[in-house]
């Protein structure tokens, strides 16, 4: 079966390899030149940039794809939707693969946000040294936020010259970027929490392949508050396992 895998990260990737152990021909779609260097690192075909509903369209139909799977990260709204749109469009199987949530215990220094208004807002009230750990797309929505005007805003972001440029026309100076390529132990979140003097953390729930556990133990043994943005509501996630996901493919198409 001839598959077109959206995957930009490690999840996605061992589901990729884990189809083509299954003797199906798979293309790994990722965002960045990066991420299929990585991919190809694992012996896998792959193809990088961004996609529009045209391109997307293109790609599928030159290359005659029985199905799609998304194993996009569990927030990237934008691309799951234009994916679901272009095969609906297609008549193509869509299938969508998310990694499962953590079980995050109760405590008074974990605090949920529904969005970054809400998330900046909690944050303002906890601390004046803040620490995003959500990546670089959402990073103007930061810097512009009112809670956000008069605190130290520091960023840890992924060490691309673009990601770097991004943050530089944002008004980031060096002292407040950290790029550097994650996951991370708690030791490494720890010694960096403290090295900064951050007061606050805030992260996405990007379940246990993302580092949020590692997050969640590093904040709490350094008694540091924790602002969790919740995943987006998505309608058709599952929780099977990778075995019970690939099964299912198989089966329905």
């Amino acid at each position: 079966m001839r598959l077109l895998v959206l995957a930009g990260t490690e999840d996605g990737r061992e589901l990729a390899d884990a189809l083509k152990q299954r003797g199906h021909e798979v293309l790994v779609s990722t965002l960045t030149a990066y991420g299929a260097d990585l991919a190809q690192g694992q012996g896998l075909q792959a193809r990088s940039g961004a996609m529009d509903e045209q391109s997307l369209t293109d790609l599928l139909k030159a290359n005659s794809f029985q199905a799609l799977v998304d194993a996009t990260h569990p927030y990237a709204v934008r691309v799951k939707e234009m994916a679901k749109k272009v095969c609906s469009d297609l008549c193509l199987p869509y299938l969508r693969w998310e990694r499962s949530a953590l079980e995050v215990p109760d405590h008074p220094l974990l605090h949920w946000a529904k969005d970054i208004p809400t998330a900046a807002q909690i944050a303002e009230r906890l601390g004046n040294r803040i620490l995003l750990t959500t990546g670089s797309n959402g990073l103007p929505e930061w810097a512009a936020h009112p809670s956000m005007k008069d605190k130290a805003l520091y960023v840890r972001v992924l060490p691309t010259s673009e990601v770097l440029v991004k943050c530089e026309s944002l008004g980031f100076k060096p002292n407040q970027i950290i790029a550097a390529q994650g996951p991370f132990s708690q030791e490494w979140d720890e010694a960096m929490f403290k090295q900064l003097n951050i007061e606050v953390v805030i992260a996405k729930e990007s379940g246990k392949v993302g580092g949020t556990l590692e997050k969640i133990q590093a904040c709490l043994s350094l008694d540091i508050p924790l602002v969790l943005l919740k995943r987006p509501t998505e309608v058709d996630s599952n929780s099977l396992t990778l075995n019970e996901f690939i099964k299912n493919l198989e089966e329905s198409i």
